[in-house]
């Protein structure tokens, strides 16, 4: 899995001073993690075959015709993910640990029950409300020392492209790239250095979601089929700051480096949006004990903008002056149009009475039917990275089972999901570990949960054809953290 992400950062990589999108950005809002009620999380995520949760508006949202009653749901979160980066270049460069806490609203809701007066339908249901699908929030900081130099992609590029705006551009008009005219080529202080050291460190900052309102009709015929539709607004926000920084471990013209005493590259991007969807459920019940479920849901049409920009700060010392050569580009906007995956879900629920329940869930997507769209006058850019999606992503299925126990008014869960990794050739799978427990009472419910998952993963800062390449690794766990209070009416 790390070499696919390689991949994927390289192509990050070497496309983010065009302001262009990649397959890695298609699979990045595609990648959904919901969260619902602290039951449904408590559970698994299991709950779409059985219903009468509020995390089925998302899920299948016919499980909504089991309420009886009206209820208004909430859920805070609190989320801790533990980082830990290391550059892997390098001898010696040791592991850099790092803990960032987060406060969310993993949803409400409102569930306004109804009776129609047809004897055979036993409910009408309305819901309306709000689900967290994606959390985009991380932060990290790498640093060591290894040969080789961000200015190595510049120079390559200046060369071979001619100056790019928002890349080598930035670093030319920063004083980072000096052009010998009689040679017509570019060059840097590192020029004729191949081994030189530096000392550097990069901080991203990740920030955002995918956040969902939604609006939900379901009904109950005869207790024994239920159906349900939901229409929903995503609304996604995504930010990005990195901030690379190198730097001699001499001083002046005394360094590893003549002249060169240390740079610092900033890149921003911010991206923002909102789509719609649509979502169709069925449950049948053949038995009291036995609930099966299916839904369907269609790909979300995204209408997106991206906000660009890049900043350079060159130090070097030259006659014995140490000077400062910045440049900032202008800002990049790009408006375009993103098409996910549909998804398929399946599942059974198994009711043993007042004792508790078991259900399991299969949810089936193709990372790879993601689309981008563009204007017309980008039809080139806009088939070659949907070539990309095609030939990086893959399908997958996931698979979830989960469990309640109930003692009285009181309950206990635990749930586990496999997830198979979205990237072609990647057989890795990735697991979630969930617990909770709640109580039910006259007029209102309170439920805890938890959910434990990891992730390990390659990233590489800049790309270069000749210089050394620069890799750190990644590993990420998430220990996240939800809060259920639910008032019936």
């Amino acid at each position: 899995m790390r070499n696919l992400l390689l991949s994927i950062s390289i192509v990050l990589c070497t496309s983010a001073g065009l302001y262009a999108q990649t397959f890695s950005d298609a699979l990045r809002y595609s990648y959904l993690t919901p969260f619902g009620t602290a039951r449904s999380v408590g559970a698994g995520g299991t709950l779409g075959s059985l219903g009468a949760d509020f995390s089925s508006i998302y899920s299948n949202p016919a499980g909504l015709g089991w309420y009886r009653q009206s209820e208004f749901t909430l859920s805070p979160m609190f989320g801790v993910a533990n980082i830990k980066s290391q550059l892997y270049n390098g001898d010696g460069n040791p592991p850099n640990k790092e803990n960032d806490t987060r406060f969310n609203l993993a949803n409400f809701g409102l569930v306004v029950a109804g009776r129609p007066r047809n004897p055979k339908w036993s409910t009408s249901n309305f819901a309306l409300g709000f689900n967290r699908l994606a959390d985009f929030n991380r932060e990290y900081t790498y640093r060591g020392s290894s040969r080789g130099t961000i200015l190595d992609r510049f120079v390559e590029q200046a060369n071979s492209q001619g100056l790019v705006p928002g890349e080598s551009e930035v670093a030319y008009n920063a004083e980072a790239l000096i052009y010998d005219e009689q040679a017509g080529e570019y060059y840097s202080d590192f020029d004729g250095l191949p081994d030189a050291v530096v000392e550097r460190e990069q901080t991203i900052v990740a920030s955002g979601s995918v956040s969902e309102l939604s609006l939900a009709f379901a009904g109950n015929y005869d207790e024994k089929v239920l159906w349900g539709l939901t229409i929903g607004i995503p609304f996604l926000n995504y930010s990005e700051q990195k901030t690379y920084r190198e730097s001699d471990p001499g001083t002046g013209q005394d360094g590893n480096i003549p002249y060169f005493d240390g740079l610092q590259w900033q890149e921003n991007l911010t991206t923002t949006g909102a789509g719609i969807n649509a979502k169709l459920g069925i449950i049948v019940r053949p038995s009291q004990m036995v609930r099966v479920g299916f839904a369907i849901h269609t790909p979300t049409l995204f209408g997106l903008e991206d906000n660009y920009s890049t900043a350079m700060f060159y130090d070097y010392t030259y006659q014995g002056a140490a000077l400062t050569g910045t440049d900032q580009s202008d800002n990049g906007l790009f408006n375009y149009r993103l098409h996910t995956p549909w998804r398929f879900l399946g599942g059974a629920g198994f009711i043993f009475g007042k004792i508790g329940f078991i259900s399991g869930e299969i949810e089936y997507l193709n990372y790879s039917n993601a689309k981008f769209r563009y204007d017309d006058q980008y039809d080139q850019s806009e088939g070659a990275v949907n070539e990309d999606i095609k030939s990086y992503l893959s399908s997958a299925v996931n698979f979830r089972l989960g469990g309640e126990v109930a003692l009285d008014v009181w309950r206990a869960r635990a749930g586990v999901a496999i997830l198979e990794a979205p990237l072609e050739g990647d057989q890795t799978i990735a697991k979630q570990f969930s617990a909770g427990f709640g109580g039910r009472f006259d007029g209102f419910y309170f439920d805890l949960a938890y959910r434990y998952s990891d992730s390990k993963e390659s990233y590489i800062p800049y790309v270069t054809n000749a210089g050394p390449e620069q890799i750190v690794d990644l590993d990420f766990n998430y220990h996240r953290f939800v809060a259920t209070l639910g008032f019936r009416f």
